[in-house]
């Protein structure tokens, strides 16, 4: 009897887990994997539950070929994301050359997120995330499965807003499908930014940081990004240069913080009058800006010119 009553609560509790383990399986964000394709460009990357990639390249025909399927393997925050991927080498002009394929599993988060009330896939891929985009509406609230670590310079973080009479243009980079704008400070032009769609601070850069101010500057990025930094020594880089250069470098979660010094060691004698030891301080999350980039693609060029 008491055989039967001890089984019959084995198997209660055994379809509670089944029961459990099931919707556990069920993923929040289920929509975003289900009848809908996700495209870098025009380029198919995942097709409903599944990436899309060619497994093979033909040199002599100068395409892909076999179409192949890996399913995603999921949870509501991290995707095992298997595909092909072109491999081969650049020439003396910087031109790659595809030799073939090589299949590449990573372990990476995502989020759902809406730009420009549009829906898009980020892919937390290393060393920058993948931004995909869908033509189907999706009913499916954002995701946070990623925290950026934001720091501040002068009071200015990476996607602020910022006055543009704040601000005086100094360079302008147009690229295939956005703008980027070197700027000063107007009122410090040891303070310099790049700005991307008129007024959203792209990157930041402080110089001329004096010596003993260089431990604090350490002990606060160290210990909100969790580890030291990189450090290379003042040396010549090549042969040729006629600088030596030290540098301290952090690099964790998208985020990348340079300190750097240099000191001229040419023949030149007034240049070396002019050597002394301050510090430049620049600032780079490349999470923050692709989402930038994202969102502000396909605007106006620019001009330090004309405008």
């Amino acid at each position: 009897m008491y055989s039967n009553k001890f089984m019959k609560i084995g198997l209660a509790v055994m379809a509670l887990l089944v029961l459990s383990t099931s919707c556990k399986r069920q993923l929040k964000n289920i929509n975003a994997f289900t009848d809908i394709s996700w495209y870098s460009d025009t380029i198919l990357v995942i097709q409903n539950d599944s990436t899309f990639s060619y497994k093979n390249y033909d040199t002599v025909l100068d395409q892909f070929s076999n179409p192949t399927k890996i399913p995603l393997r999921l949870t509501d925050s991290t995707m095992i994301l298997s595909r092909y991927k072109p491999v081969g080498e650049y020439d003396e002009k910087h031109v790659f050359h595809i030799k073939g394929c090589e299949l590449n599993t990573d372990t990476v988060r995502y989020d759902i997120k809406y730009i420009n009330k549009r829906p898009k896939l980020i892919i937390y891929t290393d060393p920058f995330p993948t931004i995909l985009s869908t033509d189907k509406r999706l009913e499916i609230e954002e995701t946070n499965n990623f925290t950026p670590i934001k720091f501040q310079i002068s009071d200015f973080s990476i996607g602020d807003q910022i006055d543009r009479s704040l601000l005086k243009t100094v360079g302008v980079y147009n690229y295939s499908n956005y703008t980027i704008e070197d700027c000063e400070h107007v009122n410090d032009k040891n303070l310099s930014f790049r700005i991307i769609g008129y007024n959203h601070i792209f990157s930041i850069e402080r110089r001329k940081i004096e010596d003993y101010k260089i431990k604090e500057v350490m002990n606060v990025v160290s210990e909100k990004l969790g580890n030291a930094p990189e450090y290379r020594p003042m040396r010549q880089w090549s042969k040729e240069s006629d600088y030596e250069y030290e540098f301290y470098r952090w690099s964790t979660n998208g985020v990348h913080i340079d300190l750097t010094r240099s000191k001229y060691v040419g023949n030149d004698s007034y240049k070396k009058l002019l050597n002394n030891k301050n510090w430049n301080l620049s600032y780079d999350d490349v999470v923050l800006q692709a989402i930038l980039i994202e969102t502000f693609k396909n605007g106006k060029p620019h001009s330090s010119i004309i405008n």
